[in-house]
Parts: structure tokens; sequence; C-alpha cells
């Protein structure tokens, strides 16, 4: 039994430092994994033979296998093949890094560095993303600038100082960003006068935090005439009607009790005092007064140019205004907490029209802000 636990025991010790040292994945063709477990074992044991090998073995087969790539890419007509050119000369250069701190390597291989062209394939690699952004510019149109924006922005990969591109960016931004103006929102109710600025302002609030980092920007009719905008999107919102129901009263009475109160005392015929416990009820009565207030919201988003209704939902909802009292006969003591604090209240007539209009578009506006953000989810940069 011994035996077969030391046997298992160097199969694990050897499978373990086999794994650390890179020979399983260099046999698998994974060089990077080999040569960077081989490169570490080095560095804190200078004379691993296993680690030695792979590492001699490693760099040599790493190396011929990325020129070849790179030689293959040399003859291919692709531009883009600038980009493949470009990480295999990266890899490259970072296993020469990787030698370069470890001494022990140093007098095994000689790594050879790789700068030059890696910065040269970085370059034709960031210009051809130019040329590719400048090609969808072209286009002059909304899903051009995009385009154009994603080949711009993926040249800085490559390339960090490439020439105007911040105004490139802007360019492509611009080309590629939906206008869209909100009209502003009437109200048609047949006997309420009310304001709907609070609702307004909270829209215009939360569309100016969606349009961060995205290719959709809002504004209202005032800032669209400053610049003299021209939509190329309108968002149309309007409260269809807004009506408030009838006050609703409603009252309900019960007898509520609790046992084993203390009503009083008695002395017994040693002096000693007793309390006395008993039943103790009363009658409460709990009053209810409900005022619903309901309408409909119209959304509807449409083309600037044609007109033509790119999305419509009809969004009803309604809102209830609670108030609650109570009053009772008979003893206190039967009443929880809540009922005592309840019956210290009194009658309120129900809040302004504005008010309860407020609570309304409340419930309006999270199904307002989840249209929008539905409809220009693709926006996003």
């Amino acid at each position: 039994m011994k035996t077969f636990l030391h046997s298992l025991l160097a199969l694990l010790v050897l499978t373990i430092v086999s794994c650390a040292t890179g020979k399983n994945a260099l046999e698998k063709g994974n060089y990077e994994t080999a040569l960077d477990r081989a490169i570490n074992r080095l560095q804190s044991n200078p004379d691993n033979k296993k680690s030695q090998d792979v590492l001699i073995e490693g760099y040599r087969l790493a190396s011929n296998y990325h020129m070849d790539y790179i030689r293959m890419l040399a003859v291919n007509n692709d531009p883009n093949k600038w980009e493949a050119t470009y990480y295999q000369y990266k890899q490259l250069n970072s296993y020469y890094r990787q030698i370069q701190r470890c001494p022990a390597c140093l007098s095994l291989v000689m790594p050879k560095s790789y700068i030059s062209e890696e910065s040269e394939a970085a370059r034709k690699a960031a210009e051809y993303q130019i040329e590719l952004g400048n090609n969808a510019l072209a286009t002059n149109t909304i899903e051009g600038g995009r385009r154009a924006f994603k080949h711009f922005n993926f040249a800085l990969n490559f390339d960090r100082n490439v020439p105007n591109i911040d105004s490139l960016l802007t360019d492509a931004r611009n080309m590629g960003t939906v206008r869209v103006l909100i009209e502003p929102i009437p109200i048609h109710s047949r006997s309420l006068e009310l304001t709907n600025e609070y609702f307004e302002n909270r829209v215009i609030e939360y569309l100016d935090r969606f349009s961060q980092g995205r290719f959709v920007q809002f504004f209202t009719v005032d800032e669209a005439e400053q610049i003299d905008l021209q939509p190329d999107q309108i968002v149309s919102m309007q409260f269809d009607d807004f009506v408030l129901g009838q006050t609703l009263i409603e009252s309900k009475t019960k007898e509520v009790k609790r046992d084993s109160v203390v009503v009083g005392q008695f002395t017994d015929d040693k002096g000693v005092k007793h309390d006395v416990y008993n039943t103790v009820k009363a009658e409460l009565t709990i009053n209810r007064k409900t005022l619903s207030s309901q309408g409909v919201m119209n959304f509807e988003i449409r083309d600037a140019y044609t007109n033509r209704i790119l999305t419509n939902r009809k969004l009803p909802n309604q809102d209830v205004w609670v108030h609650e009292w109570a009053s009772f006969n008979g003893d206190s003591r039967a009443l929880t907490r809540d009922e005592i604090e309840m019956s210290k209240l009194k009658e309120l007539p129900p809040p302004p029209p504005q008010t309860l209009f407020i609570g309304f578009v409340d419930r309006i506006y999270d199904q307002i802000i989840g249209s929008i953000s539905n409809f220009y989810r693709d926006s996003e940069i």
C-alpha cells in the first residue's frame, strides 16, 4: 500500500513539475503559456533543466511560427493584414521583454527585438482604419457616421498619435447622431387648470443623461430655435385627457376588545391589594376617503422629413389618493397603538388637482422613459 501511495505521489509531483515548467503547453503548441511558465520557473530556479529545455525549444518554435505567419501575410493583398501583422510582432516583442528580465534565460537564448517592425505594422493598421472611416464618412449618412466613428476609434488601438483624430471622431459622431426634437407637451382637460412643467422637466433631465455616450441628442423647441436645428426625428407626448373621479367616503364600524386588562383593585382581609382583570371593549369606526385620477398619454416618435410614424403608444394610468381617520366609543385600552394614532386624525379635504396630476404623471414617467430607452437602445457608442 505504501509503495502504491509513493508511486502516486511521485506521479503527481512529476505532473505538477511538468506543468510548472511549461512542457505540456509546449507539446500542445501553446507557445505563449509554455514560455511564460518556463521563464517564471527559471527566475526562481535558474538550474531547472526541464525549464531550460522548454525555453530553448519553445522560443525557437514560437519565433518560427510567428515569422512564418508574418511572411504569409506579407504576400496577401488584403490591406487588413496589417492588423494581424501588428499582433504577431507584438507577441514576439512580448517574448523579448520577458526574456530580457530573466538573467538565467539570456544565457540560453538570444531574443530578438522587433520594435520598429511592430511600430510600422501599427502605423499601417491605423492608416487602413482611417481609410475605412473616411470612406464611411463619404456616405454622408447616419449609419456611415457610426461606422466611421468605430473605425477611427479602433485606429487608436494601433496609433495614439493619428493626425487630426479628434476632429475625425467629432465629424463622425456628429454625422452618426440622430437629432430629436421634443415637442411641448399639451394637456387637454375639460374642467381643470393644470401645468405639466414638473413632468417636462423630469423627462428632459432624463434625456440629457440618456444621450451621454450615445448617437442621439435631444432638443427642446427653444434649444432647436437657437441653433436653427433641422431635427431627424420628433417626439410628441400629449395627455389626451386627465379627469378626477368623485370623492368616495366609506366607513366601517367594528367592536374591538382586549382581555386581561387591569380595571381596578381590591384589598383582601389581610390588607393586601390585588389587581382586578377584565375584558375591555370599544366601538371603532374607520373612515376611508378616496379620490381617483386617471388619464391617457399619447406617445409618438415620427420621422421629421417624411412625418412617418416610427412608433406610437397610448399609455393609460390611474392614481388613487387615500386618506384614513377613525373615531371610537368605549374604552381606549381596547385599541391597538395604530388604531389610537388613527383616531387622532381628522378628515382632510382632497389635495388640489395639480398635486393629484403630479401623482398621476409620476406613474406615466416610468413608461415614457422606458419607451424612449427601448426605441433608442441601439444608439450606444
